[in-house]
């Protein structure tokens, strides 16, 4: 994934809005679907969307705690490779299923942001929705990350897309 500079003071040209970074997925039992808005929904949440859109019934969990930091991962590998993780204060002993989102990776085609951009679909309806992202970088992959900060936020979304220009990973990262 990129390396993302998150709270530096970047003045946005981009029209994304933080709200871009809420994952929308098929709630199939029900026919309606199920957001997961980074910061308010939990681990707990992000373990029953994918539940209910089919895309996994099994996860990895890691929660490690170091340098006064407690770092939480739900690692889905199933119908596609998705990864949730929560960040907290060391001391911090709440369940698991409780803790908030902080970050995530999506690696399906299946789930999608609030504006429908997904991992499959054209790079230019990026730039076509939201305009220059805020930096771009290599990846060592070969893909190239294109990285939307959210100053206000300290948060960013990065695109990963491939030299024919479909988005192959979404990655958002946020400071606690």
């Amino acid at each position: 994934a990129a390396g993302i500079l998150l709270g530096a003071a970047t003045a946005s040209a981009h029209g994304m809005t933080y709200w871009e970074a809420t994952l929308v997925l098929d709630d199939i039992p029900t026919g309606g679907q199920n957001q997961l808005e980074p910061g308010k929904a939990t681990l707990a949440d992000a373990r029953r969307a994918i539940v209910r859109a089919g895309l996994a019934d099994d996860y990895r969990k890691k929660d490690f705690t170091g340098d006064g930091m407690r770092f939480v991962t739900f690692d889905f590998n199933g119908a596609e490779h998705c990864i949730f993780r929560a960040v907290t204060g060391a001391n911090d002993k709440r369940d698991v299923d409780d803790l908030t989102i902080r970050s995530y990776d999506i690696m399906g085609k299946s789930v999608r942001t609030l504006g429908g951009l997904r991992v499959g679909k054209s790079c230019e309806s990026i730039e076509e929705m939201y305009g220059e992202p805020s930096f771009s970088e290599t990846n060592e992959d070969g893909t190239t990350a294109y990285t939307y900060a959210f100053g206000d936020k300290a948060a960013a979304l990065t695109f990963d897309v491939d030299a024919a220009g479909v988005i192959r990973a979404i990655h958002f990262r946020s400071e606690i």
